[in-house]
C-alpha cells in the first residue's frame, strides 16, 4: 500500500486484514457501515455519537480497541474508547494518543502504521507508547476541509495488520461521521447561543430589580463566572480621587470558588487590568497571567487566565469593570467571551445609572420627608404651645371671669332680677366658653396622648367623635403595643383623627370600625365606615387624605383607600413599628 500524500506508513508491508477477506467479511463490512450510518442519524449528542462510532469501528475493523474523538480547532474535546469484549470507556486519551489524534487532525490526512517501535514521522511518537503495534488513524473532514473528528483503530497482536479494505472501511465510516459531528457542533453552538441569551435575559431581569450599584456589579461577576466556567473574579466602580481629582477603580469585593470575600483595592490609570480598561476603555485578555506585566502579585499563584472588560455608559464614560479568572485547569478566555461580557456590561451600565438616579431621587425624597417631618414636628410643637396657652392663660382668665360673675351674683339681692338674671346668663356663657376652650385645647394636643399613650388617646377620641357627631365608633386595639415612639403615636393619632373628621363631614355614615395592632412585624391601622362611599380614582380626597398620605410617608409606610358608591370606604395604613 502506498500512503496518500502527507500520510505516513511505518514498518513492514501491509498484511491482509484480520479475519481474511471473502463474502462473509464483505457482508459484515456492509452491515457495519449500515450500523454506523444509523448511529450517525440517531445520535445528535457528540458524546453518544463518539461512543456508538467507537463500537462500530471495533466491530468493523476487528481490532482490539478504537478511539473516536471530536476535535475543535484541531484539539480533542470529546472522546470515547471501545475495547473488544470490554465495552465503552471514557478515559481521556493519554498524551501519546492525544498527540497522534491532533497530529492527524492538523494534517487532514490518514495515518497507517505497523511498527510498534518506529517513530511517527513529524510527530515524535512511537506506537508502543500508545499500547499498540499497528494503527490506522483517519480524519473526518467536512466540506471546508476542517477536521471535525478523528477515528483511531489499534491492535497489539503479532502477525496481524490493517489492509486496504480496513483503511477504506474506516475512511467510509469517517465520511459518514462528518454529518453527525457537524450536526453536533451546530447543536452545541445553538445551545451555547441559547444559554447566552438566557443568561443575558436572566441577568437583565436581575439587574432591573436591583437598586444598589455595588451589588449590581457583584451579581454580574457571579452570573458570568458561573456561565463562563470561571473560577472567580472581581468587580468595581469608578470613583473620583479627592486628592488628585482623577478617576480610580475601586474593587468592591472578590468572588472565588463560589463565595465572596472582601478585598478592597484601588487602581489608577494603567495600574493592573482594571487600570488598563479605565485608561483604554477596551477589554484586556491575559493569556498567561503569571507573566503578564499588569498582573497582581497576590493572584499570580492562583490565576492562569484573566479577562477584564470596562463598564461604559452610552456616552462612553467608564463606570466600572468586571474581571474573570481561570486557574490552570481552565481554558484561555476568548474575544467571544469578551464580546459576551461586554454585552452584559452594557446592560449593567444602564442599570447602574438607573440605580444612581433612583438613589438620587430617594435622597431627595428623604430630604423632602425630613423637611415634612420637621414641619409636622414644628406644627405639633406649636399646637402643644397653643393648647397650653389656651388652657393655662385663656382658660384661667375665663375661670377668673366666672368667679367674679359668681361673686357679683351673690352680692345682688333677689329683689333685683333685672341684674341677677343677666349675670346668671353671662356666667353660663362663660362656662360654655370654658368647656369649648378646653375641647379645642384637647383637640389641638390631647394631654392623654402624652401622659397615657396612644391607646387611651384613641379611646377618648372615639368617645368625643361619637358625642359630637352621633357616630357609633368601635375600637379594636387588642394587639396594640403599650407604647410606641412619640412621633409614631402622634402620627397614628392624627391619621385617625383626620379620618374620623372626614367620615363625620362627608360620609353620611352611622358606624365606624377602627382596628390598630401588630401583624407580621408591621403596624396595621384600618378604618372602615358604612357611609355613602366615593370613587377614589375620581377624587384626590382633599386635604385630609393628602395630610394622611404625607404622615404615612414620613413613617416609611404604605397607604391605601378603597371605596365604592353605597358601600362605604376603607382606609388602610401599614407602617414599621418603632
Amino acid at each position: 500500500m502506498t500512503a496518500p500524500p502527507g500520510a505516513t506508513v511505518s514498518g513492514g508491508g501491509v498484511t491482509p486484514p484480520v479475519g481474511g477477506d471473502g463474502m462473509e467479511r464483505a457482508r459484515g463490512a456492509v452491515d457495519s457501515l449500515h450500523a454506523a450510518a444509523r448511529a450517525v442519524a440517531q445520535e445528535p449528542d457528540a458524546r453518544e455519537l463518539t461512543q456508538a462510532l467507537a463500537q462500530q469501528v471495533v466491530l468493523t475493523m476487528r481490532c482490539e480497541w478504537a478511539t473516536v474523538a471530536m476535535v475543535v480547532n484541531d484539539q480533542v474535546t470529546v472522546s470515547a474508547t471501545a475495547r473488544h469484549g470490554v465495552g465503552i470507556t471514557h478515559d481521556q486519551p493519554n498524551d501519546s494518543q492525544r498527540a497522534l489524534l491532533e497530529w492527524v487532525a492538523q494534517r487532514r490526512q490518514l495515518f497507517v502504521g505497523h511498527d510498534a517501535t518506529s517513530l511517527i514521522a513529524g510527530a515524535g511518537i512511537a506506537l508502543d507508547e500508545m499500547g499498540a503495534r499497528q494503527a490506522v488513524v483517519v480524519p473526518a473532514l467536512h466540506h471546508q476541509g476542517q477536521a471535525v473528528a478523528v477515528l483511531l483503530a489499534a491492535d497489539r497482536r503479532v502477525g496481524t495488520g490493517f489492509g486496504p479494505l480496513d483503511v477504506r472501511l474506516l475512511e467510509t465510516i469517517a465520511q459518514q461521521a462528518v454529518v453527525g459531528f457537524d450536526r453536533a457542533i451546530l447543536l452545541d453552538q445553538l445551545g451555547e447561543w441559547t444559554r447566552g441569551m438566557e443568561a443575558l435575559l436572566a441577568f437583565s431581569a436581575a439587574v432591573n430589580q436591583q437598586r444598589d450599584p455595588s451589588t449590581l456589579v457583584r451579581d454580574m461577576v457571579e452570573h458570568t463566572a458561573r456561565f463562563l466556567n470561571a473560577d472567580g473574579g472581581r468587580a468595581g466602580l469608578a470613583e473620583r480621587d479627592e486628592s488628585s481629582d482623577d478617576l480610580v477603580m475601586v474593587s468592591q469585593a472578590r468572588w472565588r470558588h463560589g463565595a465572596w470575600c472582601e478585598a478592597p483595592r484601588r487602581w489608577t490609570r494603567q495600574a493592573g487590568l482594571p487600570g488598563y480598561v479605565l485608561e483604554n476603555e477596551f477589554p484586556y485578555l491575559a493569556a498567561d497571567y503569571p507573566d503578564d506585566r499588569l498582573a497582581d502579585e497576590e493572584l499570580r499563584g492562583e490565576v492562569r487566565y484573566a479577562l477584564c472588560v470596562p463598564i461604559k455608559n452610552s456616552e462612553h464614560q467608564v463606570l466600572g469593570f468586571f474581571e474573570l479568572h481561570r486557574g490552570d485547569g481552565g481554558q484561555p478566555f476568548t474575544w467571544h467571551d469578551a464580546a459576551f461580557l461586554e454585552s452584559l456590561a452594557n446592560t449593567t451600565a444602564v442599570a447602574i445609572e438607573n440605580a444612581r438616579l433612583v438613589g438620587a431621587l430617594a435622597a431627595k425624597n428623604d430630604e423632602v420627608r425630613a423637611l415634612s417631618a420637621h414641619h409636622v414636628n414644628r406644627l405639633e410643637a406649636e399646637r402643644q404651645h397653643i393648647a397650653r396657652e389656651l388652657h393655662d392663660e385663656a382658660g384661667q382668665a375665663l375661670v377668673g371671669v366666672k368667679l367674679a360673675l359668681q361673686a357679683m351674683a351673690h352680692s345682688v339681692p333677689d329683689s333685683l332680677p333685672a341684674i341677677k338674671e343677666p349675670l346668671a346668663q353671662l356666667r353660663n356663657e362663660v362656662n360654655q366658653a370654658t368647656a369649648r376652650l378646653r375641647t379645642l385645647a384637647r383637640r389641638l394636643r390631647p394631654p392623654t396622648l402624652d401622659q397615657l399613650g396612644l391607646h387611651a388617646a384613641l379611646q377618648q377620641l372615639a368617645q368625643e367623635a361619637g358625642d359630637r357627631s352621633g357616630l357609633v365608633v368601635s375600637l379594636d386595639l387588642a394587639s396594640l403595643p403599650s407604647r410606641l415612639a412619640p412621633d409614631m403615636e402622634t402620627a397614628l393619632f392624627r391619621i385617625t383623627q383626620e379620618a374620623l373628621t372626614n367620615v363625620a363631614n362627608h360620609a353620611d355614615a352611622a358606624q365606624v370600625d377602627i382596628s390598630l395592632g401588630l401583624c407580621d412585624r408591621m403596624l396595621y391601622l384600618r378604618i372602615h365606615d358604612d357611609g355613602c362611599g366615593f370613587d377614589p380614582t375620581a377624587t384626590s380626597g382633599g386635604l385630609g387624605l393628602l395630610g394622611i398620605r404625607e404622615r404615612v410617608g414620613m413613617l416609611g409606610g404604605e397607604f391605601a383607600v378603597t371605596s365604592s358608591a353605597g358601600h362605604g370606604a376603607t382606609l388602610l395604613v401599614k407602617v414599621p413599628p418603632r
